[in-house]
């Protein structure tokens, strides 16, 4: 972790860019000229040069292109955050926010992501300067910590493989398949005949006895890129995300995350039968309940948005009143006021509640809302909050809920 995280608004702020746009710079320069609480200490044009100077200058945080000459973003921020965490904020001419490659940054270590194409559109926008400013402000409060490095297939590396022995109608060879938790794997070669064998990976059924609900707003990807691939896929109950951010974008990091986690992530869909040892992603912009559906339980979703109504209160206030004291409700970074009805709605129906401590949070203001408002207990880290979820939903493994 940073030992000289800022943490007074009366300190100065050190700025390192790392860019090989030189007018990039300049526009840069332009926005932070002058600025009372941010200083540009350094400059450099490639992410070699970015590392050599990042040691010399102990920058509070960095502004770090992803596509440069020599090393490239992207792996000068692997180095930084493996050996001296710093935070950083990733921009791109040729990524934009919501793919992929924006989420891999994320996942590599950055706080924050931005697409550069709106600097170069004739003049900078003062609310775009403004967004800049208060992007570098809020890195630089942040706690970040040394990268866990991700295993080649995106998983983390402690996860275990599974095992399978089949046979080969055609031929009758016996074939061991050792299955690296590929959700898409349906079928093998067999070695001998090259026939085609289906692979049978139904699991066992995992009651849904309890149900986690994280909200989480700008800021709350990172977060949640550090909790859900670390969830246990054998976990008994599910997990609701709702984060306020576009609907497409949700659906690009629900793919994304699915594709690195051990826990099956699947995107809301209105009438969609929720499942025990899933995790289910959804829009703010989406107003979802749950309903009770014979033995099961299903989402509803209304995508026409109302302004007068708070997504995560409505989600908590529902789930909260079919699962009562079998319901965890978190909240994550995010700059928005929302959830202080559907916690309080939770704690009355003796339900457990908590906040990610604001030091891991880039947005703080809705975390502190609740904290202070609803006396939601803190979670020191993401690492905690994995150990709380499952140690929750282990409780309620072996008691019976229902509707």
């Amino acid at each position: 972790m940073r030992k000289d995280k800022v943490s007074e608004e009366s300190e100065r702020i050190s700025l390192l860019i790392i860019d090989d746009s030189l007018s990039f710079r300049w526009i840069l320069r332009d926005i932070f000229d002058g600025h009372q609480r941010v200083s540009i200490v350094g400059e450099a044009s490639n992410g070699i040069h970015g590392l050599d100077l990042m040691m010399k200058l102990k920058p509070d945080v960095i502004i770090m292109d992803m596509e440069m000459p020599l090393m490239d973003g992207m792996t000068a921020l692997q180095h930084l955050m493996i050996h001296t965490p710093t935070p950083t904020i990733m921009f791109s001419s040729l990524t934009k926010e919501g793919t992929t490659r924006s989420f891999d940054a994320l996942k590599y270590g950055a706080v924050d992501f931005v697409c550069k194409d709106s600097f170069f559109q004739g003049k900078v926008l003062d609310s775009l300067k403004h967004n800049i400013i208060s992007k570098v402000l809020n890195a630089s409060s942040l706690s970040v910590r040394s990268q866990e490095p991700f295993s080649p297939d995106g998983r983390s590396s402690s996860n275990t493989n599974i095992q399978k022995v089949v046979f080969c109608e055609e031929c009758g060879s016996r074939e061991v398949v050792e299955i690296k938790n590929d959700k898409g794997m349906t079928e093998i070669v067999c070695s001998k005949c090259g026939d085609r064998i289906q692979l049978d990976l139904s699991t066992k059924y995992i009651r849904n006895n309890f149900i986690t609900y994280i909200g989480a707003g700008e800021g709350g990807y990172t977060n949640l890129l550090n909790i859900i691939p670390k969830l246990n896929a054998e976990m008994s109950g599910s997990l609701i995300v709702q984060i306020y951010a576009e609907a497409d974008h949700v659906d690009s990091f629900t793919q994304y995350i699915d594709s690195i986690s051990n826990i099956k992530v699947v995107r809301v869909q209105d009438g969609l039968i929720i499942e025990g040892g899933n995790c289910y992603l959804a829009s703010c912009n989406e107003n979802i309940t749950l309903k009770p559906y014979s033995a099961n339980y299903t989402l509803r979703c209304n995508d026409n948005y109302n302004p007068d109504l708070a997504p995560m209160d409505t989600a908590m206030t529902s789930i909260a009143g079919i699962f009562k004291d079998h319901v965890a409700g978190i909240v994550l970074s995010g700059n928005e006021i929302d959830g202080e009805t559907g916690i309080n709605t939770i704690q009355k129906n003796n339900g457990s509640t908590f906040v990610l401590n604001p030091a891991y949070c880039l947005c703080k203001k809705m975390g502190n809302n609740i904290f202070q408002k609803c006396s939601a207990k803190m979670i020191e880290n993401e690492a905690d909050i994995v150990k709380t979820i499952e140690r929750l939903h282990l409780k309620a493994k072996e008691t019976i809920l229902t509707a």
